[in-house]
């Protein structure tokens, strides 16, 4: 995280943001607030069934080949988990 996003964690934990999720163009790291803190998590609380390593694929993907095609495999890929 960079320091300007990282001043900005203690408003975000202040308004009660349950998480917050950053890409830095090489790695996606979501952090869940945790007693007035935020902590970096494996799962998301909104999804807990999605693994956060298994977007950064998607990520990538999208950046070299666009976001339609990425999202039409993104969709494939989540009905296959979630059925």
């Amino acid at each position: 995280m960079s320091n300007s996003s990282l001043n900005k964690l203690p408003i975000y934990a202040a308004l009660g943001v349950p998480e917050i999720w950053r890409y830095d163009g090489n790695q996606l790291i979501v952090c869940i607030l945790n007693n007035y803190n935020y902590v970096e998590s494996d799962y998301s609380l909104t999804f807990p069934w999605l693994k956060i390593a298994d977007l950064l694929p998607f990520i990538q993907q999208s950046l070299k080949q666009g976001e339609t095609v990425t999202l039409k495999k993104f969709r494939q890929w989540v009905k296959q988990q979630t059925s």
